[in-house]
């Protein structure tokens, strides 16, 4: 029986790294759910994640809603019916194919943000360099368009460098980017890209099909806080950066 409308985050809510997996759990506990592009596990799932899944996965129209690029959403081993890749960029639907009317409106504004995003790239390149980091960087696009920047290092250790770099970046940037900063990566949303403009143009045509069902959203980071907004309810895992401020007791007394 189908409860609800899942629009669902993926790393760091479903699954993640191995090394931000619990210590007291071994590799035997955990599940694979996404693997490198040389085929090598890549981020993995609880028992408790993998019961949570497994109950999306069977009781929800599940769209993940994910920063993943197209080509890395397809390296996770998760069956669903809609979803939202590269921070917006991308919609697909049922049976994998791309929604061109939402393809052709990004490609028209993406255009005008490729020059910055590569000048954006050469400087966090060199920051990175001068500094001595082993980092990747790369601009993850579809098609012809470019989408938005990402950074990772490759150092344990680094994120307060890398965010460091990333903040003189953004900084660099024109106004209206988003600068999304989460553990080992950073990335750099141009202002017409975004979770929520994509979940804004997928929900209606959701919301008709299933006009009985909430809509669940599930997220982990400040960037997911958009799009979780457009959602009849919210979820969020209790040690995630979302979660630090909204369950923050702090801000509940003076």
């Amino acid at each position: 029986m189908t409860v609800a409308i899942a629009l669902v985050d993926l790393d760091d809510s479903l699954f993640q790294t191995r090394r931000k997996c619990p210590n007291d759990l071994n590799d035997s506990d955990l599940t694979v759910m996404a693997y490198s592009r040389d085929g090598a596990a890549l981020s993995y799932a609880t028992p408790r994640q993998m019961a949570l899944i497994n109950w999306l996965r069977s009781a929800t129209i599940l769209v993940p809603v994910t920063g993943r690029s197209l080509d890395a959403l397809r390296r996770v081993e998760l069956a669903y019916d809609f979803a939202v890749a590269a921070h917006g960029g991308i919609i697909v639907r049922p049976g994998g194919t791309i929604c061109s009317e939402w393809d052709r409106e990004v490609a028209t504004n993406s255009s005008r943000y490729r020059t910055v995003l590569e000048t954006c790239a050469e400087r966090f390149q060199t920051s990175a360099h001068d500094r001595g980091m082993n980092i990747n960087v790369r601009i993850i696009g579809q098609a012809d368009a470019a989408l938005y920047l990402v950074a990772k290092h490759r150092d344990v250790g680094k994120e307060a460098e890398l965010h460091e770099i990333g903040q003189e970046m953004f900084e660099f940037a024109e106004t209206n980017w988003t600068y999304h900063a989460n553990g080992n990566n950073v990335a750099f949303l141009p202002p017409f890209l975004g979770k929520h403009y994509a979940v804004a143009h997928l929900l209606p045509e959701l919301r008709k099909l299933h006009p009985a069902l909430p809509v669940i959203g599930i997220g982990d980071s400040a960037t997911d806080a958009p799009f979780l907004d457009l959602c009849d309810f919210v979820m969020m895992p209790s040690q995630s950066q979302l979660a630090q401020y909204a369950l923050d007791p702090g801000r509940l007394s003076k």
